[in-house]
């Protein structure tokens, strides 16, 4: 299974695939949600929560987990699922 980090700022590619992080909302008493850019044909952004999935080509990704989603150092995995 291929995974993804992504970090604050700086986008990544994976099979002709390129993601990037527009905003993490790690704020109190409200779900964490990732707002997350990804461009392959066309260009598409999704609002996803830690678990949920979305479609690039024929493939399936989700939203994995978010390390340090309270601070500026934080990183949002992103796996190929089958």
């Amino acid at each position: 299974m291929s995974e993804v980090r992504l970090v604050h700022g700086i986008p990544a590619f994976e099979d002709g695939i390129q993601f990037g992080v527009i905003h993490v909302d790690a704020r109190p008493g409200a779900p964490l949600t990732v707002r997350l850019g990804v461009a392959a044909e066309d260009e598409r952004r999704y609002t996803l929560e830690v678990g949920d999935s979305f479609a690039v080509r024929d493939e399936n990704w989700k939203v994995d987990r978010v390390e340090n989603p309270g601070s500026d150092d934080w990183c949002v995995v992103l796996k190929k699922t089958a």
